[in-house]
């Protein structure tokens, strides 16, 4: 009984194995050179970054409509069965709207980002002089205003055609971002390595 019992607890050794392991200094570096160049030609070509980001969010619509479409029919007698259908169905839809028609679908995203951008400027703004006594609300007015701005570009470049490239130069800087930091962290992990412990 007591050898069962120690077999299903994990092993010390194990446990503070996992707990200590941390990718290869090589794998980040590579990774992260990998999405700065992914970044900069996301950049560099924004309209197909754009669709390619376009197409992503269609196939990732589509799938998730498709399983959650599964899902309701299995649980027939669930009292949601219908609303999970029709979440799924919606969702199925929505992909397929943007991968049978990828201007459009950009233009929908793009309207989207702006709209987000818009409301999230006005609530970070309301919320900025309903809390006006417990923090400072310079910063985060100035904060809502630049999100407003930004709604406003985004949504009045969407009639000149200026704003449809958006989306894929977003993307090209957050894999830029992104990849310059694995870099960092690769090449401080990998200096760490070759000095040792310091005695």
């Amino acid at each position: 009984m007591t050898d069962s019992v120690n077999e299903t607890l994990p092993k010390p050794a194990l446990m503070e194995e996992a707990a200590g392991w941390q990718p290869q200094p090589f794998w980040l570096i590579a990774l992260g050179v990998a999405m700065l160049c992914v970044g900069l030609c996301a950049v560099a070509f924004p309209l197909m970054s754009t669709l390619a980001v376009e197409a992503f969010v269609g196939v990732a619509l589509l799938g998730g409509g498709i399983v959650t479409s599964i899902q309701a029919f299995a649980e027939k007698a669930w009292k949601g069965f219908f609303w999970l259908l029709a979440i799924g169905v919606l969702n199925v839809l929505a992909g397929l709207v943007l991968l049978l028609d990828p201007f459009g679908g950009v233009l929908a995203l793009t309207l989207a980002l702006g709209t987000v951008f818009l409301a999230e400027g006005v609530l970070r703004i309301v919320i900025a002089f309903r809390s006006r006594q417990e923090r400072p609300m310079a910063l985060m007015i100035a904060s809502g205003a630049m999100a407003i701005l930004l709604g406003g570009l985004i949504l009045t470049g969407i009639v000149n055609g200026s704003s449809l490239v958006l989306l894929g130069v977003l993307a090209g800087l957050n894999l830029i971002f992104a990849g310059a930091s694995l870099v960092s962290l690769g090449l401080s992990q990998r200096s760490s390595v070759h000095e040792g412990p310091q005695t």
